[in-house]
């Protein structure tokens, strides 16, 4: 049964398969740019504490 499941995707689980990877896609993308405001925060921090 489960084989036959994957052969038979309709119009609506395209659908759904597809916001599914958007959603994936767009996690992908906050997850990097939180990384990127994180590294920009640490070095301002690093660099106040060498002006201090």
């Amino acid at each position: 049964m489960a084989p036959n499941l994957f052969a038979v995707l309709g119009a609506h689980e395209f659908g759904i398969l597809a916001c599914a990877l958007a959603l994936v896609f767009v996690f992908f993308l906050v997850i990097r740019q939180n990384r990127k405001d994180f590294e920009e925060i640490e070095a301002w921090l690093a660099e106040e504490r060498l002006n201090s």
